[in-house]
């Protein structure tokens, strides 16, 4: 069943290379310093690609989507696994991921669903 997950993957980072647009993930750096006073380390970028989807008019509007929020889906052909603490470039804005959930069939991550705000 590996094997075809493995084509499904595939799939799904080709069409995402070929309609989404390469951006950057940044995630905050290592904690420097003494440890009674810690200092964050410079943020870190990594290549990502993505696709920007729309809301439908029924997740909008009284609900936890707000006006300017972006929803996407991330490849997963990027060098560290996305996490909730990163920070997504979009459309030369940083945007904060709000959810961020692997679609994994079969234990196997496919792409990264994403909810994003500014």
């Amino acid at each position: 069943m590996s094997a075809f997950y493995d084509r499904m993957q595939a799939t799904a980072e080709r069409l995402i290379a070929r309609f989404g647009y390469a951006t950057q993930l940044e995630r905050d750096g290592a904690p420097t310093g003494p440890p009674h006073n810690p200092q964050l380390g410079p943020a870190t970028q990594h290549d990502c690609t993505v696709v920007e989807l729309d809301y439908s008019l029924t997740d909008r509007d009284t609900t936890l989507v707000q006006q300017g929020d972006k929803l996407g889906l991330i490849s997963t052909a990027v060098d560290i696994q996305p996490g909730k603490d990163d920070r997504l470039l979009l459309g030369g804005q940083l945007y904060h991921l709000i959810d961020l959930q692997p679609l994994s069939p079969g234990g196997q991550v496919l792409l990264y669903e994403f909810h994003a705000r500014r």
